[in-house]
């Protein structure tokens, strides 16, 4: 009987594996002491900004450093994309707001083969898992839109000096 027992669950193992949800990054603690890469402004005028907009600022890890110089990404490469809100504070002043999300994109060729090896994530302000549905969706989400930039290792930032 616990050999049919085993046989069964054996069997299963792949259907469980395919119903499993997508891989999801987890959040870089301390990421905010790596390579500052760059900065952007995602202004009210722009098609993106209920989602993405107000100020992008983009760290990388060491290894991402080393895919920025060389022009394509190791494995354990890991960006952050850190999103504040932009506040009018009157006149010609736009000054940085509360944080809306942090973004990480970390290239892991077996763990995110799926997704030619970099896995997507979002976190919302303050918190440390993923926002449901991200990891799920990040072919057709993330992804999607990252191979615009498959030239460039789907990567749309470049280092700034």
């Amino acid at each position: 009987m616990r050999a049919a027992s085993l046989i069964i669950i054996l069997a299963a193992l792949p259907l469980a594996a395919a119903d499993a949800p997508a891989p999801s990054p987890d959040f870089p603690d301390g990421y905010r002491d790596w390579r500052h890469v760059s900065t952007g402004l995602i202004g009210p005028h722009a098609p993106a900004y209920a989602v993405n907009g107000g100020f992008h600022h983009i760290y990388a890890n060491p290894a991402a450093l080393k895919g920025y110089r060389e022009g394509r990404f190791p494995d354990g490469a890991v960006l952050v994309y850190d999103l504040f809100e932009a506040v009018d504070r009157g006149g010609d002043v736009t000054a940085q707001g509360a944080r809306r999300h942090v973004d990480v994109m970390v290239k892991d060729s077996r763990r995110f083969a799926a997704t030619d090896g970099w896995g997507y994530a979002e976190f919302a302000a303050g918190e440390r898992a993923p926002r449901p549905g991200i990891a799920a969706s990040q072919d057709t989400t993330c992804h999607a839109c990252h191979q615009r930039a498959a030239a460039r290792d789907f990567v749309f930032s470049g280092l700034r000096d």
